[in-house]
C-alpha cells in the first residue's frame, strides 16, 4: 500500500511538473509576438523597409530587402525613432533573425509603430532615394528628381511650378504612373500624396532593385573613369 501510495504520489509530482512547465513555455510564448509590422532597416549606411514578423526580449526576426549575412551589425527603427541595435545570426531567402546585445522592453518599444494596413498611411516611412522622374500635370510632362518615397506618397525635385491641390501624375521607371494630388510646395520641391498606397512588397523590391543599379552604374562610371587616357 505504501509503495502504491508512493507511485501515486510520483504520478501526481509528475503531472504538476508537466503543468508548470506548460505554463512557462506559454509563458515564453506569450513574451514571443508574432506581428507585421513597417519598420526601418539600418545596415551599411542607408535606410530600408523592412516587415519585422516577431519580436521577444532577446532579438526578432524580419522580412529584408537587401542581401544581408551572419554577423552583419544592424539597426531597426519603429516609428517612435527608437534604434534597436543587433546583429545578424541567421538568414533564409529574404528573413534574417537578429539578436539584442541586452533585453529590450517590447511593450515600450511597440506603443507606438507603423501597421501595415490598405488604409491612409500619412506616417508610413519614406525612403530617401535620388531617381530621374516625370510629373505629368494636366496637358504638361516636367523632368523632375524624386527625394524620397513611401507607400502613400512622394517628395519631388522640379524646376517648374505646379500649386498646391494641383492632380499630379508621378512616373518612374518599373513602376506604373501613381496618381495623386500636391499637398505641399517648399521652393523647388512639391509633396506628393498618392491616390493609391503602392503595394508595401512591390515597392520594397522597387527600392532594392533601384539601388543595385545605380550602384552598378557608379561602379562601371568608375571603372571608366580609371581607364587610361
Amino acid at each position: 500500500m505504501l509503495h502504491d501510495h508512493a507511485r501515486s504520489f510520483d504520478s501526481t509530482a509528475v503531472q504538476l511538473t508537466g503543468e508548470r512547465r506548460s505554463l512557462q513555455d506559454r509563458r515564453g510564448e506569450q513574451r514571443h509576438i508574432a506581428l507585421l509590422r513597417v519598420a526601418l532597416l539600418h545596415s551599411k549606411g542607408s535606410r530600408d523597409l523592412c516587415v519585422v514578423k516577431n519580436i521577444s526580449p532577446s532579438g526578432l526576426s524580419v522580412r529584408v530587402y537587401r542581401n544581408l549575412a551572419s554577423g552583419d551589425e544592424v539597426e531597426i527603427e519603429f516609428r517612435s525613432g527608437e534604434l534597436l541595435a543587433g546583429s545578424v545570426v541567421w538568414e533564409k531567402d529574404w528573413d534574417v533573425g537578429i539578436s539584442f546585445p541586452n533585453p529590450i522592453d517590447v511593450e515600450a518599444v511597440l506603443a507606438s509603430r507603423w501597421i501595415i494596413e490598405a488604409g491612409r498611411g500619412r506616417n508610413l516611412p519614406r525612403i530617401d532615394i535620388d531617381l530621374p522622374a516625370r510629373v505629368a500635370f494636366g496637358t504638361r510632362m516636367f523632368e523632375a528628381r524624386l527625394q524620397d518615397i513611401s507607400q502613400s506618397g512622394a517628395r519631388v525635385r522640379m524646376e517648374e511650378a505646379v500649386p498646391v491641390h494641383a492632380k499630379v501624375d508621378l512616373s518612374l521607371a518599373e513602376l506604373p504612373p501613381a496618381a495623386g494630388v500636391v499637398r505641399w510646395t517648399r521652393g523647388a520641391e512639391i509633396g506628393i500624396s498618392f491616390n493609391e498606397c503602392i503595394p508595401f512588397e512591390r515597392l520594397a523590391h522597387w527600392i532594392y532593385q533601384r539601388r543595385s543599379d545605380s550602384s552598378q552604374e557608379s561602379a562601371a562610371a568608375r571603372a571608366a573613369d580609371d581607364l587610361p587616357k
